[in-house]
């Protein structure tokens, strides 16, 4: 069962923000004394704030907010003075709090980068791009290591909250490794933003042959494989394969037809935004260009179907167009461990894929930190498969 993430806009979802709060820090571990069953404080009726709020089986079980920079002010304020650190940043920046998640989901790998990526997502929007928070320090080597967070001041005590806080700052534009990579969204995307995104597992089924299809998605990070073709002893699919950017079960939501195959998270996580059939219809009537651009991409498909493109093997063809993507058509350079990760992809397999683009000269690797650089962008596209 996939978890969902959805900006809570209606009064309902952020009602279930407020209560989450509260049966986290209140109920369930004890931090602070506080009356009724929700928390809420003022700077949750700012429009410049944004709560995100994460689901399963539709029981709450996490939740961020992000707020954007204002004349008013922000929580920060009331544990620190960020002012003049904030003096020396250049751009807009946000601040990041009230992060919770229920005990049992906090080793879950995807759910706390897919909160982050949404509000980094939201950031972007408004040109931020420096995140200020104050958190409680056990989080930290975890940001740390997937956002590049550094402490910006000492540990103190909040008598408010009863618990030890650190005050600390993201850069968008210096983050680790791969961090780049996980947070970035894909180049291209047809459609307008969705309010709900689902994080899969692997394994874990998308879409179903011969359901009636009521959504179609946007993957923004993972890779997902074709079941019906079986795999190899690798455990690689011999069928289609889909990366970030690519747009899965429009069709079911055009004609209204059963899904014509299964498709399953083929990558450890899996990240879609989601639109219903009523989103969908919605935009295509509303805009010709956004209709032709799908009948463009159907038609392509369908192309590729008829003409039998068996030589184009999917592994390869995947990890060719998440590099492209991800590299901005070779402007930047790709993580391979990240890159690897996505595309589910591991071992000799991998390895080998990258030595014979190397031989080609269309890539190059800095070996000392496995960053690939896309040297003959043109001569890589031609591996690319699937639209």
């Amino acid at each position: 069962m996939p978890i969902r993430l959805k900006i809570a806009n209606s009064s309902r979802d952020r009602a279930e923000v407020y209560r989450l709060r509260h049966r986290i820090f209140v109920e369930q571990e004890r931090r602070f004394v506080h009356s009724g069953n929700h928390i809420i404080d003022q700077y949750d009726s700012f429009a410049e704030t944004t709560n995100i709020l994460a689901l399963r089986e539709d029981h709450p079980i996490a939740s961020i907010r992000v707020i954007m920079e204002n004349e008013v002010g922000s929580p920060t304020d009331d544990f620190y003075d960020f002012g003049p650190f904030r003096a020396q940043l250049d751009g807009k920046g946000a601040y990041i709090g009230w992060l919770c998640c229920e005990k049992r989901y906090r080793r879950h790998p995807g759910l706390v980068i897919g909160l982050i990526k949404m509000c980094f997502r939201e950031m972007r929007k408004c040109g931020a791009r420096h995140v200020m928070a104050t958190l409680h320090p056990p989080v930290m080597p975890m940001l740390e290591r997937i956002v590049g967070a550094r402490a910006i001041g000492p540990e103190f005590h909040s008598p408010e909250l009863n618990v030890a806080m650190l005050p600390i700052h993201v850069d968008l534009r210096q983050l680790p490794p791969g961090g780049r990579e996980t947070f970035a969204d894909p180049s291209q995307q047809i459609l307008e933003d969705s309010n709900e995104r689902r994080i899969y597992r692997r394994n874990e089924i998308i879409i179903e042959k011969d359901t009636i299809g009521t959504e179609a998605f946007l993957i923004m990070r993972g890779s997902v494989r074709s079941s019906s073709d079986g795999q190899d002893s690798e455990g690689l699919t011999a069928g289609p394969m889909f990366g970030p950017g690519q747009i899965i079960g429009e069709l079911s939501l055009l004609d209204g037809g059963p899904r014509t195959t299964t498709l399953r998270a083929h990558s450890n996580e899996v990240d879609v935004m989601v639109w219903t059939r009523d989103e969908l219809l919605r935009q295509l009537r509303a805009s010709q260009d956004k209709a032709l651009q799908v009948l463009e991409l159907l038609g392509a498909r369908l192309r590729h179907q008829i003409e039998a493109r068996k030589s184009a093997d999917p592994p390869v063809s995947l990890a060719a167009r998440i590099l492209l993507d991800t590299s901005r058509r070779g402007r930047l350079p790709v993580n391979a461990d990240w890159l690897s990760r996505q595309c589910g992809i591991g071992g000799d397999h991998f390895r080998e894929m990258l030595k014979v683009w190397e031989q080609r000269a269309w890539i190059h690797i800095d070996q000392p930190d496995g960053r690939v650089f896309v040297d003959d962008y043109q001569s890589l596209d031609t591996q690319v498969g699937m639209p």
